[in-house]
């Protein structure tokens, strides 16, 4: 059983960027007779705008794009995300070094990594290798790079305590037998240290589609962060329409609700379609 999902951190509303992710992952993985997943990356209080979470449902609903199964929050997860960090531990080792000491490398140099450090005010970082990770993008084809030389030690669990974006990424795909992920380009990067934790924890990998990300008058990913207008709930016809558009599929005329136009874009989902960029969005 294919095995999709769209993981949205509550930072505010959806919007249209967002929407396009939302959509293609649902009709890739519909396409593939697969379930699709939602999955709320709430690790971050400090970043998590309240009643967001609520929103981003409401709209992802609003539009037709429902989990095959339970929301699966996150913060929930803590407990797995310690027992996954012991599996890792003799790989771990802490890093006091501050943002300033890090803002003058490109990838961290391991300063600490043959320090003998309190676990109090640190990072902690994993030991990577001198391996090559490797993997094929569905859109950009096989891609290659060496962990030690290109990602370079990189964190797991944040000076404030936090469980890093990777580990909680890379064990949530593998617990829920995730095998297709199809998200956003920025996140390109990430791909090579989720599959490096998911190898070192003997999780599955899954299949990895990434897609333009949309931009805003000024070159900048459209995100909350850069005033990105919030979608209109009422207006899902349109923007369930315009966010085909980007993805390369035009809606014939005579198809105007919400549930056709959804069948339709699954009917005619091809990932070739997807152009290399997306128009800017104002």
């Amino acid at each position: 059983m294919k095995i999709g999902r769209f993981a949205p951190s509550p930072t505010g509303p959806l919007h249209m960027g967002s929407l396009i992710t939302a959509l293609a992952s649902y009709l890739d993985i519909k396409a593939k007779k697969g379930l699709w997943l939602i999955r709320i990356d709430d690790l971050d209080p400090p970043r998590t705008v309240p009643g967001s979470i609520q929103v981003i449902l409401e709209s992802l609903f609003a539009h037709g794009l429902v989990s095959d199964r339970g929301v699966l929050y996150q913060s929930q997860n803590l407990v797995k995300y310690k027992k996954y960090l012991a599996k890792l531990l003799p790989h771990i080792y802490s890093c006091q070094c501050s943002r300033k000491i890090l803002a003058r490398h490109t990838i961290y140099p391991g300063t600490c990594r043959h320090k003998e450090l309190s676990t109090e005010d640190v990072a902690l970082r994993i030991k990577v290798p001198n391996i090559n990770i490797s993997f094929n993008d569905q859109i950009k084809g096989t891609k290659i790079t060496n962990l030690q030389q290109e990602i370079g030690d990189f964190i797991v669990v944040r000076r404030d305590k936090l469980f890093s974006y990777n580990l909680a990424t890379a064990c949530d795909d593998g617990d829920q037998g995730i095998t297709d992920i199809l998200r956003g380009e920025d996140l390109f990067s990430a791909t090579y240290p989720q599959i490096f934790l998911m190898n070192m924890l003997k999780l599955k990998t899954p299949q990895y589609l990434h897609i333009p990300v949309l931009s805003n008058l000024n070159g900048k990913k459209l995100s909350k962060q850069t005033g990105a207008p919030p979608i209109k709930d009422f207006e899902a016809v349109k923007n369930l329409i315009d966010a085909m558009n980007f993805l390369g599929l035009q809606v014939p005329n005579h198809i105007k609700t919400i549930t056709s136009i959804i069948e339709w874009g699954i009917n005619n989902w091809s990932a070739t379609n997807i152009p290399k960029q997306f128009e800017i969005y104002s």
